[in-house]
């Protein structure tokens, strides 16, 4: 004969909790045989032998960090959440969802290293909604290289506490939803705890949990010790990587890369993860390459593809569509054909936590797309450096710094001489030339080979003369059936050189005698210092209305513009050009009004030096 007697005057005793406590009566001897004794005697709220996985409190969940993993990692759109209750106890709950071949919610623990090897099961006591739930733990076994689970099946009832037992017998391997009849739950090697709901049934759902234990000592009391039972790992992505086999390519590559210490950094970061199998779809020979120091940057790129600033959970990845990566370019995520991709690769496995963020497994390697070089800016410059027959050409106008002049905006109609023609002038003329103090002189040259606009071959020869840059004019003429520019003879015209036109020629012009220049270059630089002055006079008419209606960033930003443009204009002196740049650099570090002040008095300054 059995009966139920339930000591309510206990209840304080063991800080709320409900024990129902069975007692067996043998009519044959009157004996009263009472079991969970120890209790009795005030030993421990817990079955005799037990120990505690974890424990509930308003403020905590153990310490086991558990977290919510759904559907959504499938393109499911169950939705479930888990926090603590003011009575101390988890709750997990949320709806159900079966559209876009979902149908699961789930919760499970942070890694964690348990040996409950001494136990016969799990006892929890449960508060449900009469829905039945699964109890997963996870071991060292693998399936596919992948972290696999050990499931059994309880029934709760509509909002009655029960308790749970589940002995470890009753477990069976599971990996996404397959059953794995064979595997063997080891319970020396548990690493993480989990709570599932998977039965088909669309809707809202709710689970509390008081504790989760263990029961049934395999050992004598006196073996167990105080040793802490769970113990959370809180390990690096680093450390889980290479704790993995299954991640052992991908940790060899990293070392090489000189990158172990960035994956085991604060971050956060989160890792798309490739398996060994994802590296092993490579071609042949393609890993062995990235492995080789001189290789080194190429491997940085590649791995750092795989690589996201912040701890960013699957959910908000799939709702983002795409993330960029410390490599600098961005990877998709996106649900297919009932299968999360990221990029052309695979998901296998989601929201692995880390101590410094997330790892997402994937089943192929992602390679950065290629960078296309954008194509270079086509100019007369750019066209003779490229044509590797100007080299001397195109030293010159480097140290004249003219270059970056005959590469702006501006056409230009440019009067090339090859390097052959420049090996024509007298042994040393060009040496001297290209020194910093004949620079002057070396401008005047080259400017006398350019004209402004772009003149086709025939209209120079139609307009007979034209006025080059350095001042004096060119004639243009036929002689023996040759088109001539001066004595030079003009070997091919009409080259597109994009901001304007290149004509070939073989020998280099100078210019006439230096008084006449002098008097030319005297009458260009007038010119060239009024439109100068010009500029600077148009900016402060634009920039004072602004001021004064009290748009200070928009006066300064007006006249900066015009100091720039200045500051970058080889007509003017190298030293005045450095004191326009160094005055906007010093501007930047201002408030908008003084920096307007400023810019304003280095205009008006310009203004007087220009118009003298």
């Amino acid at each position: 004969m059995v009966l139920r007697v339930k000591l309510a005057s206990l209840v304080d005793l063991f800080i709320r909790r409900e024990w129902v406590w069975r007692i067996d009566v043998t009519m044959k001897n009157s004996s009263l045989l009472v079991t969970f004794a120890a209790a009795c005697l005030g030993l421990s709220p817990m079955s005799v032998g037990a120990k505690s996985l974890t424990e509930f409190d308003k403020k905590s969940d153990g310490g086991l960090e558990w977290r919510v993993v759904d559907d959504g990692v499938m393109g499911g759109l169950s939705k479930g959440k888990v926090g603590m209750t003011d009575s101390g106890t988890m709750r997990f709950n949320g709806t159900l969802s079966l559209e876009n071949n979902g149908g699961f919610s789930s919760i499970r623990t942070n890694s964690v290293s348990l040996d409950i090897s001494d136990a016969e099961g799990l006892q929890m006591r449960v508060k449900g909604d009469g829905r039945s739930y699964q109890v997963r733990l996870s071991t060292d076994a693998k399936f596919r290289g992948m972290e696999m689970s050990f499931m059994a099946e309880f029934p709760t009832k509509k909002g009655k506490w029960t308790e749970v037992r589940v002995p470890f017998s009753q477990l069976e391997g599971t990996w996404r939803g397959r059953s794995l009849p064979d595997a063997k739950f080891d319970p020396s090697k548990v690493t993480r705890l989990g709570l599932l709901l998977a039965d088909k049934k669309p809707g809202k759902f709710a689970l509390e949990v008081d504790y989760v234990r263990t029961y049934g000592d395999k050992k004598k009391d006196g073996e167990r010790g105080d040793k802490p039972v769970a113990k959370v790992d809180g390990e690096s992505i680093a450390a889980i990587a290479s704790g993995n086999k299954n991640f052992s390519t991908l940790v060899a590559a990293a070392k090489a890369a000189g990158l172990v210490d960035a994956l085991a950094a604060k971050g956060p970061i989160t890792v798309f993860a490739p398996t060994n199998e994802a590296f092993s779809k490579l071609p042949k020979g393609t890993i062995e390459t990235l492995l080789k120091p001189e290789n080194k940057e190429r491997l940085q790129a590649v791995l750092k593809y795989h690589v996201v600033a912040g701890s960013v959970p699957l959910a908000d990845a799939l709702k983002a569509e795409s993330g960029k990566t410390l490599e600098g370019t961005a990877v998709r995520v996106k649900f297919s054909k009932g299968k999360v991709m990221v990029n052309q690769a695979n998901l296998l496995d989601a929201d692995i936590k880390a101590s410094n963020g997330v790892i997402h497994v994937i089943d192929a390697v992602l390679l950065p797309p290629e960078k296309v070089k954008k194509p270079e800016r086509k100019t007369v410059v750019s066209v003779a450096k490229n044509a590797g027959s100007f080299k001397t050409l195109v030293a010159a106008l480097k140290a004249a710094e003219l270059d970056s002049v005959l590469s702006g905006k501006a056409p230009f109609t440019v009067f090339a001489p090859t390097d052959e023609a420049f090996s024509k002038l007298p042994k040393g003329t060009v040496s001297n030339l290209l020194k910093p103090e004949n620079k002057d002189q070396l401008k005047a040259v080259l400017l006398y080979h350019v004209v402004a606009g772009k003149v086709a071959a025939g209209d120079a020869l139609n307009a007979k003369t034209a006025e080059t840059l350095n001042g004096a004019k060119v004639k243009f003429y036929v002689n023996d059936g040759m088109l001539k520019v001066n004595q030079a003879n003009l070997k091919k015209v009409d080259v597109d050189g994009g901001n304007g036109v290149i004509h070939i020629i073989d020998q280099v012009l100078l210019p006439p005698d230096s008084n006449k220049n002098k008097k030319a270059n005297t009458s260009h630089d007038k010119h060239a210092n009024e439109r100068m002055a010009k500029a600077a006079m148009a900016a402060i008419d634009k920039g004072v209305p602004m001021f004064n209606s009290g748009d200070e960033k928009g006066c300064a930003n007006v006249y900066e513009e015009c100091l720039v443009m200045m500051a970058k204009n080889n007509y003017l002196k190298s030293e005045v050009r450095e004191k326009l740049a160094m005055v906007v650099r010093k501007g930047k570090h201002m408030n908008a009004e003084k920096r307007a002040w400023l810019y304003r008095h280095t205009l008006d300054g310009m203004i007087a030096m220009l118009t003298k």
